[in-house]
Formats: C-alpha cells, structure tokens, sequence
C-alpha cells in the first residue's frame, strides 16, 4: 500500500469508512509526512480545519511502524480529550482500514488513574466504623469495580470529581511491588501496555517532563524515563509548544514545594509502620545514626525557609502585584540583604540532599528497594531546589532565563528561572535526539512563514532537516465566511478604554440583534467583558458569560443547547470550540489580542529582543496576536456546510501597518469594502438571511 492509493478515491480509506471524501489537501500532508518519516526528517505542517490531519499523519504513522518493528512513536496532543478521540476512535478507524495491527497505549499523567489501594483502606475503614456508605459513594464503588482503565476521564458525569481525586495515585503515596493490588494497578498496567506499544498517545505535558528528565538524568533516548523510549513525535495542536514549553522547562524554588518534600521525609505512614521513611529506613544507613542527624537538620532547615520567605515578601511589596520580574535595580537594592539567608538555605538545601542521596545502601534489601529510590529522589529533589535557589542569587543579566517572583499555592512567593528562548531548550532536551518530530497546527505561519514558530520549538537549530507545508482548508471560505472590518471602527488604546467600552457595547448589541443570536464575542480583558455585559444583559436574550464559578464545558454545553444563545468570554475561548451549525453564527472579536505587555516573561523576552537591535513587536508581539487572532477566526466554520459572520471591531487592524500583515494571515474569506458601524447589522442580516 502506498499513500495515494490509501486516501485517492475508492482507496483503502474510502472502502472502511462510508463518510470519508477525498481531501487533496490530506492526501498532500500525508506525503509530506511520510517522506519525513522515511527520511528521519522533521516537518512543520500548518493543516486548516477540516483538511482530516488527524488521519494525514496516522496513516504514514502506522505504515512505517508495520514496516520497521524497532521505532516507537509518541503522539502528543494538547488535550486529554484530543488523547482519548485519538486512541479510542480514529487510531483504530485507520487500523480497520488498512488491514494493520499496531500495539498502542495512552498514558496520561500519574494523578489521572485510581488508586485502588488508598480507595479499599478507605473503603474498609469505613466498614470497620459500622457507617453506611452513601448512594454516590455506592455508585463510586460500582464504577471501580467494572472500570478497565481506572482513569479520572472515564469517571460518569454524574459523580463528582472529588470522589475520583481523593483517591488518586500519588509517587508519594505509592508502595510499588510491596503494594497488595500492584497486579491491578491501574497506573502500572498502563506503563506496562506503554512499554510493550509501538504507538503511544499522550499530552504535551508528559511529552516535555520526559524530555526534561532525561536531559537531568543523562538518560538516551532509548532508555526509558517518564515515557518508555522513543525515537519520533507527532506533536498535535503544536501551536501551545513555547507556552508549555516556558512551563515544563522552568526551574522552580519555594518553601512550599522544599517544605512539602522535608514533610514527606518525616512524617510517620501506615505504609512505614507508622514511621517516617528516614526511620523506616534505618537499617538500610551507610553510617549508623544519620537519620537522627538528618531529622535535626531538616527541623533547623524549616526556620531558614520560613525566614527567608518574610525577607522576599518584604522586598515585593512595594509591587503589588502577584508575578515580579527581578531586575538588575531589584539585586541592587535588596541583594545584601536576601544573599545570607539565601546562600545559607541553599547550602543546607545541597548538604541535605547529598547525604540522602549518598546515605543509603547500595543494595538495599529487596523489599526495600522501591524506598531507598524514593528517598533518593527526595534528595534529589532538594538538591535541586538549592540548584535553582543559587542561581537566582547569583542573577548579574537577563541572558539564558527569566527571573521573576510568582504567588505560590500558599500564598509565598515562588522564584521562577524559566527559558529566555525555549527553541536552544527544545534542541537540546529534545528535537536533536530524535530521527523525526512532526508539528501539525490549524495556525502556525505568519504571513505565510514558518520562522516564528520555527525559533520557539527547537528547528531553528535543525533547519537542514526540516521540511514545511501550508495546506489550506478545503472549507469554502469565500462563499460561506464573511469578515467584517468597519473603517470607523474604534481602535484600541489605553488611554480610551472607557469610550471605547461604550463602543463595543453598542456594536456588540447590534451586531448580535442582526443575527438573532448564535454569538461568541471573544475579550482580552474581563473588566471589559463585564462592563459590556451589565450593559447587554437586559437587552440581549438569551446571554452567557464566562465567570470564575462556571467549568468552561458546562457553560460551553449551556451555550450549544441554545440556537440563539450568545456568550461573551475570554482566555480559554478563543481556541478548542466546537459549536458547528447554526449555534454559531457570528464571532465578534472585541480588540486584537496582544499579550499584556507587563508580564515578567512579555517583558523580560521583549527587552532582550529590542537590545539586539531587532523590534520585539515586530518579531514577537505582533506574530503571537496574529496566530491568536487566526485561532478566533477558526471558531466559526467548522464543517462544509457551516455559514457565519466575524466581526473585528477593533480599528487598529486597518489604521496600522501591522494590520495588512494580520488579514493576509487569515483565510481568504469574504472581505466587503464598504463596511461602517452603522452598515454592520444590515451586512450581517443579508449575509446570513
């Protein structure tokens, strides 16, 4: 079988699957990535919706799998619902069409499978107290006992999440082969199917924390870390990579996450006999008595993080703000006062780990194998921490990271290094060591270019063996999309934020009353998608909001029951829905989405950019708001049949040279001429009725 004979017309796909229609553009891409594969190449792949990539790359996937037994494959999506629709639906749809058997696994993270263990004591220790166990706690225990998975997505909706996460795996918790259930152990039957696939789905997340593990650890990529070994990634949804990539790659210092490691080291467990593990793990001692002495100097070393902590939250103060990107002013200012209390933990941090790490047998008795490990890697852990805490000490300039102070989950702050630039990070940690890594994306080029995207994910490095391709959807664009562009439009600025709220509020009403509803309107701020909503509520029906309370799939679920129901919203929104059909007939997209300029990361990557001479504006704002803008855009058409309407009201996107760059990047769609603030109802009635 070749690819064209798979995906032309009357092939292999379209004998499976009675809905399948030949897509030039699928078949396009699928090329592409077979030759990379074969080739051990890596490709960028800008894929619009409805081209089918999900197939364009499984297909070449599976064929070389069942040509060549000895490569494994990780496709990494952004989503666990992206991962489940892989693995439980189109994976095997492609299989049955092509007459191949791949084994394939999905692993998701730790915390997302039951554990059976922590669910029967609490079970049992329930029962032992002679209290009944109630109707959800019944139908809880139902689902356990008929689920082959055990994990978190699994779980019916009617029971809720609290019931799961009470119970979930922990590496803290665990107690490995000692454990009475390991047989059944949902977590390590899904490593095990992991080890034994050639295909494996998972997240990015998992994807990058096995990258970074390795690179710490000095494991090959033929070893197996927190992935089983690997040697080509398919990575969905590729547009996410410098954000996690900014988030997995950071290193992270605060007393929350030292003090949580020095509280599993010393607090007593039924699993220890009701002994910490340091106790527990006396007879395993190099030198006899070190436990107690390490127990001293983790009780001393608690003192030392709660005093440094006060010393960093006074130095912020002044702030007020939850995230702080450290300057060289900041160092001068209050760098003699943190260094003592600073190098001092740091010392201690190191001395404490290293005595861990090199206290215990080498050979420890089989039994208790599974816990010298363990204790080892809580040393590692603080060695670690003194790692990071030194090197924010020791900060002189903005070079390879960022330094910036963030609020922790206990309201302390935390100090953040993450990367300058994450393309050297991915290079190194990732992309060089493997034959093939694919990126497939609905938005991924700017002005038709590749190069933004190819300095944030590690090809920039590898340009030489990158191939790219730009395959368009096969949607009708121009007959079913019309964008709306007011020449008076309002443009954005900060100094007219009241007026311009007004504005919005005005062309927002009138632009959802000309459609009858089926409106996202989608804000970059949520004082303003408030304000323009306690203005509309009373005169737009039915209208939804976004709000802290609301889970986004509920309120998304509210929204795609109602035909005529509009809701307004920000962040998560402007990417991942799905509302095909008349719900969604008109996008509204408030101002062009520009990252807030004042973040430690926007702020600190901006002025590293401008002090090499380049525009940080041009070279990173500007791409970021323009593959933002193309992913709102990319929530109306999503079928053949779709029809809609986006209206983009901020002015600035036809006033501003950057502008003809940002519409040369979206579809080419329906874009009328004569288009003002009073005519936009009247266009978007005839458009759509």
């Amino acid at each position: 079988m070749d690819i064209d004979s798979i995906f032309s017309p009357g092939g292999a796909l379209e004998a499976a699957l009675p809905s399948y229609s030949f897509r030039e553009g699928q078949l396009e891409m699928a090329e592409l990535v077979s030759g990379a594969l074969s080739d051990h190449a890596h490709a960028i792949i800008e894929a619009g919706t409805g081209t089918g990539k999900s197939f364009a790359y499984l297909v070449p996937v599976i064929l070389s799998i069942a040509s060549d037994r000895s490569r494994r494959f990780v496709i990494a999506t952004s989503t666990i619902t992206l991962q489940k629709q892989l693995y439980d639906k189109d994976i095997p749809l492609v299989m049955d069409a092509l007459g191949l058997e791949v084994e394939t696994a999905v692993l998701f993270g730790r915390g997302n499978y039951l554990c059976l263990r922590r669910f029967m004591d609490a079970r049992n220790e329930k029962s032992a107290r002679g209290e009944e166990r109630t109707d959800m706690e019944l139908k809880f225990e139902a689902w356990v006992t008929e689920t082959e998975t055990g994990v978190f997505q699994n779980l019916p909706a009617d029971v809720p999440p609290d019931f799961f996460f009470s119970y979930s795996c922990d590496d803290k918790d665990c107690l490995g082969y000692r454990c009475p259930f390991v047989s059944e152990c949902f977590y390590y039957s899904a490593r095990r199917n992991a080890q034994k696939a050639r295909l494996i789905v998972t997240n990015h997340h998992l994807l990058l924390l096995d990258a970074k593990n390795r690179d710490e650890a000095g494991l090959s990529f033929d070893e197996d870390a927190v992935l089983p070994g690997y040697s080509a990634v398919i990575m969905d949804e590729a547009h996410h990579i410098e954000a996690e990539a900014t988030d997995v790659m950071s290193r992270v210092y605060s007393s929350y996450h030292a003090g949580r490691i020095l509280d599993y080291l010393t607090r007593k467990e039924k699993r220890f006999g009701s002994a910490s593990i340091i106790d527990f793990l006396s007879t395993e001692e190099k030198e006899r008595g070190s436990g107690k002495a390490l127990k001293d100097a983790i009780a001393h070393l608690r003192t030392m993080l709660g005093q440094l902590d006060r010393i960093i939250a006074l130095t912020l103060a002044s702030s007020g703000e939850k995230e702080v990107l450290f300057t060289p002013e900041y160092y001068s200012l209050h760098g003699e006062t943190i260094r003592p209390s600073g190098e001092a933990i740091a010392a201690e941090l190191e001395r404490i780990g290293n005595s861990i790490a090199s206290g215990y047998s080498d050979h420890p008795a089989e039994s208790n194998e599974i816990f010298v490990d363990l204790i080892r890697r809580y040393g590692s852990s603080l060695s670690l921490q003194a790692d990071v805490l030194r090197d924010w000490l020791g900060f002189s300039r903005w070079d390879d990271e960022i330094p910036y102070s963030r609020e922790g989950y206990d309201g302390k702050p935390e100090i953040h290094l993450a990367p300058m630039n994450t393309g050297p990070v991915l290079s190194r940690t990732l992309v060089s060591h493997l034959d093939s890594m694919i990126f497939s994306s609905a938005t991924l080029s700017v002005n038709g270019s590749f190069q933004y995207f190819e300095k944030r994910s590690g090809l920039w490095e590898e340009k030489e063996r990158v191939r790219t391709g730009i395959f368009p959807s096969p949607f009708e664009y121009r007959k079913n999309l019309m964008l709306l562009l007011p020449a008076d439009g309002s443009a954005y600025s900060n100094e007219n934020t009241a007026e311009y709220t007004e504005y919005v509020s005005r062309a927002v009403g009138e632009a959802i009353e000309a459609a009858g509803g089926g409106a996202l309107v989608l804000f970059t701020s949520k004082k303003m998608m408030n304000a323009v909503y306690s203005s509309l509520r009373d005169r737009i029906s039915p209208l939804l909001i976004q709000d802290d309370r609301t889970p986004r799939a509920q309120l998304l679920e509210a929204f795609r029951k109602g035909e005529d129901t509009s809701l307004l919203a920000v962040s998560s929104f402007w990417e991942g829905i799905d509302a095909p059909g008349s719900t969604l007939r008109l996008v509204i997209i408030v101002k062009i989405p520009f990252t807030v300029p004042s973040t430690p990361i926007v702020k600190a990557r901006s002025a590293a950019i401008d002090k090499s001479g380049a525009s940080s504006f041009m070279e990173m704002v500007v791409p970021e708001a323009t593959l933002r803008l193309k992913q709102g855009l990319g929530r109306l058409i999503r079928t053949e049949t779709d029809r809609g309407v986006v209206l983009i009201l901020d002015g600035r996107i036809l006033r501003k040279s950057y502008g003809r760059l940002m519409i040369s990047s979206l579809p080419d769609c329906y874009i009328p001429e004569d288009v003002t603030i009073s005519s936009i109802g009247d266009k978007i009635e005839r458009f759509l009725y």
